[in-house]
């Protein structure tokens, strides 16, 4: 596998792009507030007239989190569009398009954050409390630090002796936030896969996500496009995935093993000590999303 490329920031890769698909948590902000540099770096790529757009696994809709973006500084006018997994899956429950989402029926038991239900505001369905009186489950966001795991555990354990499938809305294993990396919504769906459950997975790596995001940057060709991010499962093996040429942003949840890297090999070398597989190495490494 050949080494990825070092680079100090976006301007030394951005003139061989014309669209890029960029993560926001761990990438442009912690949620609460803009990561240094990370303004900028949208604005001028904007002003360079290259089309981004906001690809997150957020399990809420497009437009709250377009709207979180607004709230911590950085400009609508900078970015192309914002896709969301959320958004992905509560445009499939609208459509029922696909047959599986077609049977899922219509009496689900969600699980958010802050009781979040913007992934089904607006739809033909009917929020219910136990998986007892569900037709399926939806994991949009997960309550940690104020719940664990094993908070969740009864419902999951409940879900699978019914055999409810589950949708995931968020496929983080972690989620980052100013306090550290905290649990993330695919854990819990992973623990329902690991229970015998069957799970539905929307957003990074899977290409439905993909699909949407470069509807939304318009025709460029997939050649042309890089994806940036933080996560090396979601981000980098997503794009990969999608057949674009990736960045990772060492500076999120890997950021212990790149810390004072500074050249290809150091690249290599942190990768190496993740355990990364060929196929989910980045093509260029930056220490933040930065000019």
């Amino acid at each position: 596998m050949e080494e990825p490329r070092f680079a100090e920031g976006l301007g030394a890769i951005a003139a061989d792009f014309e669209g890029f698909l960029v993560d926001q948590w761990g990438v442009l902000h912690d949620g609460a507030a803009a990561y240094p540099g990370a303004r900028e770096c949208l604005a001028r790529l904007a002003a360079l007239g290259k089309r981004v757009v906001v690809l997150s696994n957020s399990g809420r809709r497009a437009a709250p989190n377009a709207a979180l973006l607004t709230e911590i500084g950085f400009s609508a006018a900078d970015y192309t569009a914002m896709v969301s997994s959320g958004e992905v899956v509560w445009q499939a429950f609208r459509g029922r398009m696909d047959p599986y989402f077609a049977g899922l029926g219509r009496r689900c038991l969600l699980f958010s954050r802050h009781d979040d239900r913007s992934v089904v505001a607006g739809l033909d369905l009917e929020l219910v409390a136990t998986a007892g009186q569900a037709d399926f489950i939806l994991v949009s966001g997960s309550e940690a630090p104020e719940k664990t795991l094993a908070d969740y555990e009864p419902f999951l354990e409940d879900g699978v002796r019914r055999g409810l499938p589950l949708v995931c809305a968020n496929a983080d294993l972690v989620r980052v936030s100013p306090a550290g990396l905290l649990l993330g919504p695919g854990s819990i769906a992973r623990r329902y896969e690991e229970l015998g459950g069957r799970v539905r997975w929307i957003g990074k790596p899977n290409p439905e996500i993909y699909v949407a995001a470069l509807a939304a940057l318009g025709d460029l060709p997939p050649g042309r496009v890089a994806a940036v991010g933080d996560s090396l499962d979601h981000d980098i093996g997503g794009g990969r995935g999608a057949g674009l040429a990736t960045v990772l942003v060492a500076g999120g949840i890997h950021h212990e093993s790149f810390a004072g890297v500074t050249d290809p090999g150091g690249c290599a070398r942190a990768l190496r000590s993740l355990g990364a597989a060929p196929e989910i190495w980045p093509d260029w490494v930056v220490p933040s999303f930065r000019w």
